[in-house]
């Protein structure tokens, strides 16, 4: 009967004896059971091999010349890279205060001498599922770790962020029902674009945190459609040329024909909504900001390139993260959530693309991604 792994790697065994016959024994039970086994025959020789093979278990002799067995595995458990791996003595010394010292050395089992076969494989079976076992919880307890900071940092920015324009629309609409009779029409309208305008970025936030919780949750499905993605740039560059003049921008398209293509238009669309906002946002006014579609070889290619300051190279690596908020500052002012650009690279990755930046200091920045055709 095999020892158990969760994948066909054999589990990789460190000897450690300089006994010839217990090796041949110890070799002759476990190599037939799938395991890989390299041998130390001193605990000096082990330190200096174990970092290079990183076992993932060691079979530990106790009586040896040089530093005991004991000694060796406290050496073991005081280096971090090697304080997990779990050691079990092989030795002839069965009383209770030797079995005592082991433990507290760090060991966590003993095999007695002679060895038995049907007792070996069953004591490194079980060590070596406790091992998985520990491992996966851990890794367990390190998401939940960042799930839980990620939760909070939501938390703190929602309470943040929605509490500004919450309280801009209580002020002004309370304002408007109380005295609302007697503003000027263009003071009432400007009440209103103001309530209108505060209501949006809430609910852009909202999006946001609806689309990150459910990326976050790898509940993210896509509504595959044949469609040109051509029309859909249209779309959206009309969509948000009021937004572009508003500050005085131009929006100029370079769209090859295209043939239609399989991909989640809604998606998509919500890439393009981000990358165009952001280049209005920091372009400044009177300038240009410049959109491409166009084949490379079975791939599509969308870019959009701004006329803003450019970003700093040393913050290019937050520009894809969660709250990866840059220096560079809006042009007319505009909030965000640093939530936009980390939801669509994970979008476009969900349709097998990639997602790439270019920038230059006070030149500009031109974000693409790529999807396959098919």
């Amino acid at each position: 009967m095999n020892v158990p792994t969760e994948s066909s790697t054999p589990i990789k065994i460190l000897v450690v004896d300089d006994t010839p016959a217990n090796i041949d024994i110890l070799f002759q039970t476990l190599e037939p059971e799938g395991c890989t086994l390299s041998v130390a025959t001193s605990g000096e020789d082990a330190l200096n091999l174990v970092s290079e093979i990183q076992p993932d278990l060691i079979l530990l002799d106790i009586m040896m010349p040089g530093i005991d067995g004991y000694e060796t595995c406290r050496r073991l458990k005081e280096d971090e890279s090697t304080c997990n791996i779990p050691v079990i003595f092989l030795t002839a010394k069965n009383q209770t205060k030797d079995i005592v010292i082991g433990f507290s050395a760090g060991g966590v089992d003993y095999i007695t001498k002679p060895f038995r076969q049907e007792e070996v494989c069953a004591r490194i079976r079980k060590h070596i599922q406790l091992q998985t076992l520990k491992n996966k919880l851990e890794e367990q307890n390190q998401t939940l770790s960042e799930l839980n900071e990620t939760k909070n940092r939501l938390l703190g920015m929602a309470s943040h962020d929605l509490r500004n324009p919450l309280t801009s629309i209580q002020g002004y609409s309370k304002f408007l029902l109380s005295k609302g009779d007697q503003l000027k029409e263009g003071a009432r309208k400007e009440f209103l674009e103001i309530i209108h305008s505060a209501s949006g970025n809430m609910l852009a936030l909202v999006n946001d945190l609806l689309n990150l919780s459910v990326i976050e949750s790898g509940k993210l499905t896509l509504s595959l459609k044949s469609s040109s993605i051509g029309e859909l740039i249209e779309e959206r560059v009309r969509l948000y040329d009021y937004m572009a003049q508003g500050k005085n921008i131009k929006l100029l398209t370079s769209l090859e024909d295209m043939p239609e293509c399989s991909f989640d238009p809604q998606r998509i669309g919500q890439v393009l909504d981000n990358l165009l906002t952001n280049a209005i946002k920091f372009t400044p006014p009177g300038s240009k900001i410049h959109i491409s579609l166009k084949r490379i070889n079975k791939r599509v290619q969308v870019s959009v390139r701004d006329e803003g300051p450019g970003i700093k190279e040393e913050e290019r690596d937050k520009l894809f993260l969660p709250f990866g908020k840059l220096s560079s500052k809006p042009t007319g002012g505009e909030g965000g959530t640093g939530l936009g650009l980390a939801i669509a690279k994970k979008m476009i990755d969900a349709h097998h693309g990639k997602m790439k930046v270019h920038s230059e200091t006070g030149k500009g920045t031109e974000f693409s991604f790529e999807i396959p055709l098919d």
